[in-house]
């Protein structure tokens, strides 16, 4: 049984594969954040590297997860809002609609939920 999951893993297209996992991280968050904090940048390094993948569903993916991790781990996501920002306002400006409007929707969703103090400074 596990060659055969292994086997149709290897058929999903490489997009598909970022995309579930994508969607596990978002899941660990919600039920398993403590999995999550211990490796949270090395987390928000790999999510903020497939905000700027060229493919635009993987691209809005990631900035949905990244609101995801904002929303259930709050104030633990402080030292990562000015890498997590930065990325995020290049993508307002540059990207399809629908992924400007994701990435503008996960930037209020930052302000809401870090400490005021931190999300000003990484807006500036």
């Amino acid at each position: 049984a596990a060659a055969l999951v292994e086997r149709k893993i290897n058929l999903l297209p490489f997009r598909e594969l970022k995309e579930k996992g994508l969607f596990n991280i978002q899941h660990l968050a919600g039920s398993h954040s403590e999995v999550l904090l211990c490796r949270l940048r090395e987390v928000c390094l790999a999510l903020t590297s497939e905000v700027t993948n060229l493919r635009s569903k993987v691209s809005y993916s990631a900035i949905v997860t990244l609101g995801e991790l904002f929303v259930t781990l709050k104030k633990d996501m402080d030292s990562e809002v000015d890498e997590v920002a930065r990325v995020l306002l290049q993508m307002v400006s540059n990207s399809p609609e629908f992924v400007q409007k994701a990435a503008s929707q996960t930037l209020g969703i930052m302000v809401e939920n870090v400490t005021p103090a931190r999300a000003m400074t990484a807006l500036m």
